[in-house]
């Protein structure tokens, strides 16, 4: 009776701890609000980026449809580079009167698009393309907004919102695309509006304020990667030409409008799958490598055959190409959580190279649909391969590298300690906690970025393949970091580096 008692008391207490794990791991209503107000974001941007969604009657063709992307793409760009040089950074994308200034300029392309569809009227041109700069500039902002509001959830759950949210919005921008002209832009009208409400009611921004000592931190640790830099400028080169070539046949008729909907929910699968089956894979310096069979046959299709067969072989280029794209922005939106630093500085450095590369794709798909380029798409085609060919050398000789750190920075300053707030989730504080220490100790024992981030997971008891499975690299370079990590530490056991940290946090605040 008395072994029934006990082992009944256990199993309530089992049950009582679950249910109440099962009660931590809900999202709360603020939370679920910023989710849907980012899916709805991430809709919108698919559907202007990757659609003939808002050419008008004068910008409806290949050439046009290169040339305004392409301009899109460019103001992204130049957007994120000044964000990474702009001091007041978190204070920008914090500002609701910001916010709501760039909300006005976003809705101005689609706004004049509708106008023009319904009165038939023609603007100039040349505002035409100074609409799409607008139109990109906000969108890079919102982008910016969306890093910093889901910095606030926590890993495991910005990983979860990522794939969650970019498969619901493949959804969204399938139906939308299905819907006719006029209807569909007043639809894609209220996805920004409605996204925008819904980052109202978000929770609150975690990030702290920049200060002096942020900037000397970040210019210390956030050298460009030449090898990352350079693959990340590839794919987007190869994603803009092909979304260009995919847009095109669209906008003929060729294609049905949903093809690029259900691209982006293949791109979740895909994602989803691998990140199940085989995490390691997706890896920022082997994923490149694992695809470069599909993606060299593919260019082969795409520029060496005539229609249909290369319409035939670009959607499912597009799916393998922007896999990659996916891969790099689902890295880099947890890189400033991981790294305890701006995480809209992250997401903006770490994007550059890859949506300047995409505007450099539409401008040369451009070129390539006039009747003077026609006869460079074999050149152009053959280029392509022989700089994706080049990621065997790139991608193998230091596969750990990114476009957002680089691998050997100075020795660092810790970032200032957080103030602490009112109603702040226990475990937050805990996680955060423990992310500052690992950052005291990582200035400490002149530590890499990468290396902090490791420990950051060793601190928590993690083993090497969890580590790689949540920083999307190969186990053998998380066991390479740990080694390092142990010799600059001088000890042997993964409770010796705990107590290490743990008597670094108790000298800090005696």
């Amino acid at each position: 009776m008395g072994t029934w008692n006990q082992g009944g008391y256990a199993t309530m207490a089992e049950t009582t701890k679950g249910h109440a794990n099962r009660k931590a791991n809900r999202y709360s209503e603020r939370e679920l609000a910023g989710i849907a107000g980012f899916t709805l974001f991430t809709a919108s941007v698919l559907l202007a980026a990757f659609s003939p969604l808002l050419a008008t009657v004068a910008t409806n063709t290949p050439v046009m449809h290169g040339l305004t992307h392409g301009t899109m793409f460019a103001a992204m760009a130049g957007f994120y580079f000044v964000v990474t040089r702009c001091k007041g950074r978190n204070e920008l994308v914090s500002s609701n009167r910001v916010r709501t200034g760039f909300l006005a300029l976003q809705l101005l392309l689609p706004g004049i698009v509708l106008l023009e569809t319904v009165l038939a009227f023609a603007l100039p041109l040349v505002l035409q393309f100074a609409l799409w700069a607008v139109f990109g500039a906000s969108g890079a902002y919102f982008s910016c907004v969306w890093a910093d509001v889901r910095s606030s959830l926590g890993e495991e759950r910005i990983r979860a919102a990522n794939l969650w949210s970019f498969g619901l919005a493949g959804c969204i921008a399938a139906g939308v695309l299905a819907m006719p002209g006029p209807a569909a832009i007043t639809a894609f009208l209220l996805l920004c509006a409605s996204s925008f409400a819904l980052l109202a009611a978000s929770p609150p921004s975690t990030t702290e304020l920049t200060s002096e000592r942020d900037e000397r931190w970040l210019a210390e640790t956030s050298r460009y990667s030449p090898n990352g830099s350079y693959i990340m400028l590839v794919d987007g080169m190869m994603c803009g030409v092909i979304a260009g070539l995919v847009v095109a046949r669209i906008s003929k008729g060729v294609l049905p409008p949903i093809t690029m909907g259900a691209a982006f929910v293949c791109v979740a699968l895909i994602f989803l799958l691998l990140s199940r089956k085989a995490p390691r894979l997706l890896a920022m310096g082997r994923v490149q490598l694992v695809l470069l069979p599909f993606l060299v046959c593919g260019l082969i299709l795409s520029g060496f055959l005539q229609a249909p067969w290369n319409t035939v072989a670009a959607p499912p280029l597009f799916v393998i190409l922007y896999l990659l794209d996916y891969t790099n922005a689902t890295v880099l939106s947890l890189r400033g959580t991981l790294l305890s630093i701006s995480p809209c500085y992250c997401f903006a450095r770490g994007r550059f190279f890859i949506v300047l590369g995409q505007a450099l794709g539409w401008f040369a798909g451009a070129f390539v649909a006039t009747d003077f380029g026609k006869g460079w798409l074999t050149v152009a085609a053959m280029v392509l391969i022989m700089l994706v060919c080049a990621y065997i050398v790139v991608a193998t000789v230091r596969p750990d590298q990114y476009a957002i750190v680089a691998e050997e920075p100075e020795p660092v300053e810790a970032p200032p300690a957080p103030m602490s707030e009112p109603e702040t989730d226990p475990e937050a504080v805990v996680e955060q906690h423990y992310k500052h220490k690992c950052a005291e100790a990582t200035r400490a024992f002149n530590l890499t970025p990468r290396e902090g981030e490791i420990l950051f997971y060793l601190v928590k008891g993690r083993n090497a393949r969890h580590i790689a499975d949540q920083l999307y690299v190969a186990e053998r370079t998380v066991k390479t970091h740990t080694y390092h990590i142990y010799q600059k530490m001088g000890i042997h056991s993964q409770q010796e580096l705990i107590d290490i940290v743990e008597a670094q946090e108790a000298g800090d605040t005696a």
